[in-house]
C-alpha cells in the first residue's frame, strides 16, 4: 500500500492512478451550484415568487446526497423562514393546492418519486424537479412542473452541493414568504466552491492544500466525525458516506458527548493520553498500543472556538471550518464575542459548510489514489 506526502505530491502519478476522473468530477461543485443559479437568473423559478404556500415539502429519493442535502437546507434555513419545510421519501397525504412540492433524487426511474410528482400535480400542489426528467419520471410529469433537473452531468456521489444549491434556490425564490437571515448568493457561492477546488487541484503541495493534508491525516486510522449543531452534524455524517463511496474507508459520525466518552474510556484503558503517541519509541516501549480513534470536528467559523473548548479534553482532533485557517489557534486566544445565537445553525451557514463537504470529498478522493 502506497501512503505518504511523496505520493501525495507526486503529481503525475496521482493524475495517472485517477483513471475514473474523480478529481475532475469533485471539482465540478461550483458548476453545479453556477448552473443552478443560472436557472434562477433565466426566471425559471419565477412562478414561485407569487405564491404563499402552506409549506414546502421535499420528497427525496432513499438513497443518495439528496436527503442528507435536504436536511442541510432545513437545518440551516427552517428556523427562519415563515413556511414549514418538511422532508420525507414519500409525499405526505394532506398534499394539496397550498404546497410547494419538490422532487429531488438522481433515479429517474425511482417509482416513488413519480408517484409523488404524478399525486402532486392531481392535488395541483406547485411542483419543482431537481431530479432527471427522463423515464417515468417524465411520464409522471406529462410536461407540468418547473424544471430544475441538474444540468451538470455529474457522478451521484458528488451531487450534494447541486441539491443543496437547488434547494436554497426554490426557497429563496418565494419572494412572499418572510425569510430572515442572510443567504448566500448562489453565484458568489460558486466562486467559493471553485476557489475551494483550485486550492486543492493535485498540482498544489500538501503544506498549501488542505485536502491532501486532510487525506494525510485520514490514512491509517479509524476516524469519528462529529458536528455541534444539526447542519455540521448533517455535513459529518455526509463525510462518513463521502469516505466509504470514494475510498472504500469506513468511519463513522457520532454525537459530541459519545466522542468525549470514548476518548475518555480509552484513556483510562490504556493509562495515557492520545498525545502521549508522539514520545513512542518500540525498542524501549516494546508493542505500540492501540490507537484513539481520530476526531474530526465540523463547526463554522463562529463556533470554532467554543467547540475547541468542548472538545478540549482530545488530543488527537481536527477542526474544520471551511476557512484557510483551519490549524489549531494559539493556545491562550480569547474567546470571541458569543453570537446571540450561537448554538443555532443559519442560511450564511451554507458557504462554509459546503466548503467542508467538498474539502473532504477531494480528501477522500485523494485517500482512494494513494490506497490504490
Amino acid at each position: 500500500m502506497r501512503t505518504g506526502s511523496l505520493d501525495l505530491d507526486d503529481v503525475e502519478e496521482l493524475i495517472d492512478a485517477d483513471v475514473d476522473g474523480l478529481l475532475p468530477a469533485a471539482a465540478l461543485a461550483g458548476a453545479q451550484v453556477r448552473a443552478v443559479a443560472e436557472a434562477h437568473r433565466e426566471g425559471v423559478l419565477d412562478p414561485l415568487g407569487h405564491l404563499r404556500p402552506r409549506s414546502v415539502v421535499i420528497v427525496c429519493s432513499a438513497t443518495g446526497a439528496a436527503a442528507p442535502a435536504a436536511a442541510l437546507v432545513t437545518a440551516a434555513v427552517g428556523a427562519r423562514v415563515d413556511v414549514p419545510i418538511v422532508c420525507g421519501s414519500v409525499l405526505p397525504g394532506w398534499i394539496g393546492p397550498l404546497d410547494v412540492v419538490v422532487i429531488a433524487g438522481d433515479d429517474a426511474g425511482d417509482m416513488m418519486l413519480a408517484d409523488a410528482a404524478a399525486r402532486s400535480l392531481r392535488r395541483r400542489a406547485e411542483v419543482v424537479v431537481a431530479a432527471p426528467v427522463e423515464g417515468p419520471l417524465r411520464e409522471a410529469l406529462g410536461g407540468n412542473g418547473i424544471d430544475l433537473s441538474p444540468r451538470v452531468g455529474v457522478d451521484p456521489r458528488f451531487r450534494f452541493p447541486g441539491f443543496v444549491a437547488a434547494l436554497l434556490a426554490v426557497v429563496a425564490s418565494l419572494s412572499q414568504v418572510r425569510f430572515t437571515g442572510r443567504a448566500p448568493g448562489l453565484a458568489e457561492l460558486a466562486d467559493a466552491i471553485d476557489a475551494e477546488a483550485g486550492a486543492n487541484h493535485p498540482r498544489q503541495e500538501s503544506f498549501h492544500n488542505r485536502a491532501k493534508a486532510l487525506a494525510g491525516r485520514l490514512d491509517g486510522r479509524s476516524v469519528l466525525w462529529v458536528g455541534d449543531t444539526p447542519a455540521t452534524a448533517v455535513v459529518a455524517a455526509q463525510a462518513s458516506r463521502a469516505l466509504i463511496a470514494l475510498a472504500g474507508v469506513i468511519s463513522a459520525s457520532a454525537e459530541i458527548g459519545d466522542v468525549v466518552r470514548v476518548n475518555r474510556e480509552w484513556s483510562e484503558r490504556t493509562g495515557s493520553a492520545p498525545t502521549d503517541s508522539i514520545f513512542y519509541d518500540p525498542e524501549l516501549d516494546g508493542p505500540a498500543a492501540e490507537s484513539p480513534p481520530r476526531v474530526l470536528a465540523v463547526t463554522t467559523p463562529g463556533r470554532e472556538w467554543y467547540l475547541r473548548r468542548r472538545l478540549e479534553p482530545i488530543g488527537d482532533l481536527d477542526v474544520l471550518t471551511g476557512e484557510p485557517g483551519d490549524a489549531t489557534p494559539p493556545s491562550g486566544t480569547a474567546a470571541p464575542p458569543a453570537p446571540d445565537e450561537a448554538a443555532a445553525d443559519a442560511p450564511a451557514d451554507i458557504e462554509s459548510l459546503l466548503l467542508v463537504v467538498v474539502r473532504i470529498e477531494m480528501a477522500a478522493v485523494y485517500l482512494r489514489l494513494i490506497r490504490t
